[in-house]
Formats: C-alpha cells, sequence, structure tokens
C-alpha cells in the first residue's frame, strides 16, 4: 500500500514540477516592460515591430505571425490565385489604406452638367434632372432666400464626405444632393 501511495504522489507531482519550469524561465515583467519602452524609441517601424516581436516571447507571449487585415498565402498550389492588393469584400473601401485618398480609376470627383427640369417636391426641396437624365434630390432644405436652378441653368457636383455629394450652382452654398437615378 506505502509504494502504492508512493506511485500516486510521484505521479501527480511530476505534472505540476513540469509546469514550473516554464514559469521559472521566464524573466521578471519590470525587466520585459524597460525593454519594451526602449523598442519604443525606435525610429524605423520594421525595426521597431521586430524589437517588440522578439522581445515579447521573453514574457512569455507570442508574436504574431501575420499582419492584420490581410490572409495567409496558402502555401498549396491548388485554387486560384488571390491578390495581394489589399484588404477586399464587405467593407473594404471603408479600410485605412496609404491610397484612400485617391480617386479610383473609374470614379470622377466632379460633375458639371445642365438641368432639363426641375421640381419642387416640397419648400427649399428639390428634385434636378441633368442631362443624360441623372436625377438628384436635395437632402437638405434650403432658405427661402436660395435662388433653385432653372432648366437651361448650369450645376457642379462634387464629392464630398462620408460619400455624400454636394451641388454648387451660381456662387451660392453648396446644398448636399443624393443621386436617385
Amino acid at each position: 500500500m506505502t509504494a502504492f501511495r508512493a506511485l500516486t504522489l510521484c505521479a501527480t507531482s511530476l505534472p505540476l514540477a513540469l509546469v514550473a519550469v516554464p514559469a521559472a524561465a521566464q524573466v521578471d515583467d519590470a525587466i520585459v516592460l524597460n525593454i519594451l519602452r526602449n523598442c519604443a524609441q525606435i525610429d524605423d517601424a520594421t525595426a521597431r515591430l521586430a524589437c517588440y516581436d522578439n522581445n515579447i516571447r521573453a514574457a512569455g507571449g507570442e508574436a504574431r505571425s501575420s499582419v492584420p487585415g490581410r490572409m495567409e498565402v496558402p502555401r498549396t498550389g491548388s485554387g486560384a490565385p488571390i491578390s495581394n492588393s489589399g484588404p477586399s469584400g464587405f467593407g473594404s473601401e471603408d479600410v485605412r489604406t496609404p491610397d484612400r485618398f485617391e480617386t479610383p480609376a473609374n470614379q470622377q470627383d466632379e460633375l458639371r452638367a445642365r438641368v432639363t427640369a426641375v421640381t419642387e417636391r416640397q419648400p427649399g426641396v428639390y428634385l434636378l434632372t441633368l442631362e443624360g437624365g441623372a436625377q438628384w434630390l436635395f437632402s437638405e432644405t434650403v432658405p427661402f432666400s436660395y435662388r433653385a436652378p432653372r432648366a437651361g441653368d448650369r450645376v457642379e457636383i462634387d464629392r464630398a464626405s462620408l460619400g455624400s455629394f454636394l451641388l454648387t450652382f451660381d456662387n451660392q452654398r453648396s446644398v448636399r444632393v443624393e443621386r436617385l437615378r
């Protein structure tokens, strides 16, 4: 019976002893914090990231193996080639990339056109039909003093923030509009 107890004690204490070995190999958190503070002073972003990755392991952490927002390239040769031109899919147009301020090749920044018809939907809200059939509706009401465009007038529509558009006419204040057709 005593041999059985000794064997049970050894069997249960061995895993606990092995768990304590990695803890003893870790560096004190205060030392790692000082090292990471030194890493933060590195100007080059790639070198700074390498410093963080190399020293976080000493604190028992694990460095990332991939860059956030990018997919791993498959190691096998099967399947369609993957484009690494940046994020894709739903919502990808909102991801902050260095080229986010450039206009895509097939997209205009502004439009200058002649008005073919004007309809007042409600006081201060107009529906403009431009040459080519595009219809633009005022998203906000304009004051009574605003002179609305008439058929034959030229208007300018510019891209604005958050996917909106601004209509400018006759050196008056710009009006936010939305395209209906």
